[in-house]
């Protein structure tokens, strides 16, 4: 599979509701078993919905749900 589907991106945005707390994408590949590079390409496009958003913590780039800040 190398093509991110609504369906790729609709369980990102599951996990990150279920998990309640801010993800690096390789917890996101582990957790809904899914290449790493397809759940970047999602997480991106996701990003640029404005669906989800990017959070650094000292230099650790994490992924969050917008109205999950923390």
């Amino acid at each position: 599979m190398s093509e991110v589907t609504e369906d790729i991106k609709n369980q990102i945005i599951d996990y990150l509701k279920k998990v309640k707390r801010s993800v690096t994408s390789r917890d996101i590949a582990k957790a809904l078993k899914l290449e790493k590079k397809i759940v970047d390409k999602a997480v991106n496009e996701l990003v640029n919905e404005g669906r989800i958003e990017w959070v650094s913590f000292g230099g650790e780039t994490r992924i969050r749900l917008p109205e999950a800040a923390e």
